[in-house]
């Protein structure tokens, strides 16, 4: 067990990451779903997409997250979210799928890590080059199509990464964590990535204050949040809204008392770290 504050946050880090390893399995699963469901439907293109991938993700929880790009006129013309959503499980049929809570992606489960969710999609083009503006991705709990620009996305989270130095990402999985064990999964881990996008933008060298800066930050992001041409935030109703409100409030009251015990009394290592255990519950390694 540590004894020191820098110490409880590294070994914090390492038990919720998911180690780099796990990619080569991440990859093979992708290629077999390529497979899979080029035999079945008109694929344009597919891509991971998602924590993996972008080193934000955790080892207890974090599901393959793919982009299935469909012909738009045989697969998405005329059809409701939900009914393309049906025909990617038409298309797997042979094993067991269910529909993801937020109605966005249908989720393959496997044995053996990973389980994927699978989000069908249009590509919205340019006219004239022919690029790929954006795609529209299905919400079947709203019958709605929504904007999404996964490539771009990711391209600003690497870019941050390389801007801010390795506590960016680090931020993003311990917050992750929290979301999941605090906030019970409200958040959407996109939407995490995107407020650490629009928060920090120079080198972080303070994870405990970087903690207390994103919390703050959110509490302005949760109402609604406008991130790539459209509003993040609108996944969650009112109410829910209100209760992730009061949790970020919360979450912040609580981080910045942990932060100014330690940085207050820097020799006092031991109450500072029972204060972010109740940050970040019980995965946050005890003093001692």
């Amino acid at each position: 067990m540590p004894y020191t504050l820098s110490t409880s946050f590294n070994d914090f880090y390492k038990s919720i990451n998911l180690p780099g390893d796990h990619r080569t399995a991440a990859n093979k699963r992708r290629k077999w779903l390529e497979a899979a469901l080029k035999a079945k439907l008109n694929v344009f293109e597919i891509f991971s997409f998602g924590s993996v991938p972008r080193f934000t993700a955790l080892q207890d929880c974090a599901d393959l997250d793919i982009l299935v790009a469909l012909h738009y006129g045989y697969h998405i013309k005329d059809k409701k979210p939900s009914q393309v959503l049906q025909s990617v499980r038409d298309a797997l049929s042979s094993y067991a799928t269910s529909v993801r809570r937020n109605g966005q992606a249908v989720t393959l489960k496997f044995e053996s890590w990973p389980n994927v969710d699978i989000v069908p999609a249009g590509r919205v083009e340019d006219p004239n080059t022919r690029e790929v503006l954006y795609y529209s991705i299905p919400d079947m709990n709203r019958e709605e199509w929504l904007r999404s620009d996964t490539k771009s996305h990711a391209k600003r989270i690497d870019s941050r990464a390389g801007t801010c130095g390795p506590n960016f990402k680090i931020l993003i999985t311990m917050l992750k964590h929290w979301n999941r064990i605090k906030n019970h999964g409200r958040l959407q881990s996109f939407h995490i990535e995107a407020i650490a996008a629009d928060t920090f933008l120079g080198q972080m060298t303070d994870l405990p204050w970087e903690v207390c800066q994103f919390f703050n930050s959110a509490k302005d992001k949760i109402r609604f949040h406008w991130y790539d041409q459209s509003d993040i935030a609108s996944y969650m109703d009112y109410p829910e809204t209100e209760v992730v409100l009061e949790s970020i409030q919360n979450a912040h009251s609580m981080a910045t008392d942990a932060w100014r015990t330690g940085f207050l009394n820097p020799g006092d290592h031991k109450e500072a770290i029972k204060l972010w255990r109740n940050v970040f519950g019980m995965k946050f390694p005890a003093y001692g």
